[in-house]
């Protein structure tokens, strides 16, 4: 499936793919010489990028709406606090410092509803 082209990792080259979906558009390359490898993965997610808006209060914004009974920490809004790029850790102490800011105001937002 793959077409030949000027493979470049560093830009957006013309190497891809045809009659695949979802297509590959850049950097399709055929894996054709061997020795070939195989090891037994489980994959995850680290982290959603550009998570869902909050800002200090935790509370998930829509369309710059606070939500009265939503709140988020750690890594679903990692993307917000981090803005490029990813430092080893944030994920624990976004978790931990609005870990904390959310699960206070959830339970005061349950307290309103009575529940």
């Amino acid at each position: 499936a793959c077409v030949a082209g000027e493979f470049n990792h560093t830009v957006l080259d013309n190497c891809h793919t045809e009659n695949l979906t979802p297509a590959k558009t850049h950097w399709a390359v055929p894996l054709n010489q061997p020795p070939y490898y195989a090891y037994a993965l489980r994959p995850g997610i680290t982290f959603t990028y550009l998570g869902l808006k909050v800002e200090d209060d935790a509370a998930v914004r829509f369309k710059n709406v606070a939500s009265p009974n939503l709140f988020v920490a750690g890594e679903m809004m990692a993307g917000n606090v981090l803005g490029q790029g990813y430092t080893a850790g944030v994920g624990m102490s976004i978790g931990t410092t609005f870990g904390r800011i959310a699960g206070k105001n959830a339970a005061q937002a349950a307290f309103k509803l009575g529940v």
